[in-house]
């Protein structure tokens, strides 16, 4: 494949050069970098159609007016082997400085450039090297990109449901509330050696009526794995990858474009919102499910690390309660507090630093919930309010690669020790929440309570957790570390 690749590369750049392919190929690289590092954020025809413009156009077009110039003005004529030779190494540099930091270098660039300039008194005829090296560069994430799109083609059979809860109906119809805190531990840890913190929040959740579930956890250790696994009430374990990562297919998809549970709302004739601070979930711009969004996809950015957008999530949830409608109402809402630790600064007493920084987060995000559960009460008294977050604080580690690698009981307790908290406001009743120890299986608790049919607990999801393991420089392998029934175990 190498061989037939830079033969025809060879074959297509001939003496009188060939413009369109020289800016193909310096384009073309960056793209697919771009593009096999980002997939499951970008895979949309707008994405794909936006960067094939941005990283392959703009590199073309710049080569077919260097070629123009060149025809016309005879002194470039001369240098024409040196002007192609710094072009070809400086465009693709810049394209890929962007593609890897969405940031312009320019102290960097400015180096290559000067370099590629005095190297091109000597080597310049090479520059058809340069090309068929690049060339040859862009295997390597073209079979990256492949695999991608076959996972995301075929990664879809562990959304497949064992019952018929997608016909459930309900005989209760109240609003229900689902407000997720960002990596907010739960109560158990809040008390135990990790975090070392009596939150206020708790026995105030008490006072309100809440049902604290205190040792509830995540079935995954990231927002996008988790939310997908609790939309879908399916356990996914990263789905049928090549080589898992948290960036798994079709998450966001899972998460509001199409899932079971807006299913079974809609078809119980609920309007539904998305309530959200950023553009994380929403990154790949794919058309949304839900009936209202607070951010639309006109907003979002084709380059966006998914934090480009900051929204006031409370201002926006009481437009949304406003929104005069006869159907009743499910709310999924996310603010990102206190957002788990980040693992940032210096070494030196990282784990203690990072667990104060937290605390105040926590601090912060309990008038915050306060504020808005309180606010919802007041508007609209009989709702059901879901307070759960999607992960727990991670507080007690010191890198995302030990997050991969601890086997070490309270570290995995601390990366999945999530806090629930629900106000039935008198829907449940007899035991329906008995079992409820995870994110996967809120949802069918939730809507076998309002259908009052408990058949459709019998087919509770397992409700152990899953995390990614770095078990060697290539793969990561997906493991069980916590079992259904709450042992730290390694399978």
């Amino acid at each position: 494949m190498i061989k037939r690749i830079k033969k025809w590369v060879q074959n297509n750049i001939s003496e009188t050069e060939n413009p369109l392919l020289l800016g193909f190929v310096s384009g073309f690289y960056p793209f697919i970098f771009y593009y096999s590092n980002n997939f499951f954020a970008i895979n949309s025809w707008g994405h794909l159609l936006y960067f094939v413009s941005f990283f392959i156009g703009i590199s073309t077009l710049l080569f077919l007016i260097t070629n123009l110039l060149i025809k016309k003005f005879e002194f470039l004529k001369k240098h024409r082997t040196r002007i192609y030779f710094v072009l070809i190494i400086f465009i693709t540099s810049v394209l890929l400085s962007y593609a890897s930091t969405l940031l312009i270098k320019k102290k960097l660039l400015l180096g290559i450039l000067a370099i590629s300039v005095i190297a091109s008194f000597k080597i310049a005829e090479n520059y058809r090297k340069i090309i068929v090296l690049i060339a040859l560069m862009s295997i390597l994430p073209l079979i990256k990109v492949t695999l991608h799109i076959a996972e995301n083609l075929t990664n879809n059979s562990w959304m497949k449901l064992p019952d018929t809860i997608e016909e459930v109906t309900f005989v209760k119809k109240p609003n229900v509330y689902m407000i997720q805190p960002d990596g907010y531990a739960s109560l158990s840890e809040m008390k135990g050696v990790s975090y070392d913190f009596n939150s206020d929040l708790f026995p105030w959740l008490s006072k309100k009526q809440f049902t604290i579930y205190s040792d509830f956890r995540s079935n995954y250790p990231a927002s996008l794995a988790s939310n997908a696994s609790m939309f879908s009430m399916q356990q996914h374990k990263f789905g049928n990858t090549f080589f898992p990562t948290l960036e798994m297919p079709n998450a966001r998809e899972a998460i509001y474009v199409n899932n079971p549970v807006l299913k079974i709302f809609k078809r119980n004739n609920y309007k539904t919102y998305f309530v959200v601070q950023d553009d994380y979930f929403q990154q790949n711009r794919k058309e949304s499910s839900f009936d209202y969004n607070n951010i639309r996809k006109e907003e979002i950015l084709f380059f966006s690390d998914g934090n480009h957008l900051k929204k006031d999530v409370f201002k926006d949830l009481k437009l949304a309660i406003r929104d005069q409608t006869e159907k009743p109402k499910f709310f999924f809402i996310e603010k990102l507090l206190p957002h788990h630790i980040h693992f940032s600064g210096q070494k030196e007493n990282r784990k203690e630093r990072e667990r104060l920084e937290y605390i105040e987060k926590i601090k912060e995000v309990n008038s915050w919930l306060k504020e808005t559960i309180s606010y919802i009460e007041q508007q609209d008294p009989n709702a059901i309010i879901i307070v759960l977050a999607d992960h727990g604080g991670w507080v007690g580690l010191e890198s995302y690669n030990e997050m991969f690698q601890t086997k070490n009981e309270a570290q995995l307790r601390s990366i999945f020790g999530t806090l629930a908290a629900i106000k039935w406001n008198g829907y449940q009743e007899n035991g329906y929440d008995d079992n409820l120890q995870s994110n996967v299986n809120v949802f069918r608790v939730l809507f076998s309570v309002l259908s009052k049919n408990k058949e459709y607990l019998d087919n509770l999801e397992d409700d152990s957790s899953y995390n990614l393991l770095i078990d060697n420089f290539l793969y990561n392998s997906v493991n069980k570390v916590i079992s259904d029934n709450g042992e730290v175990v390694f399978k």
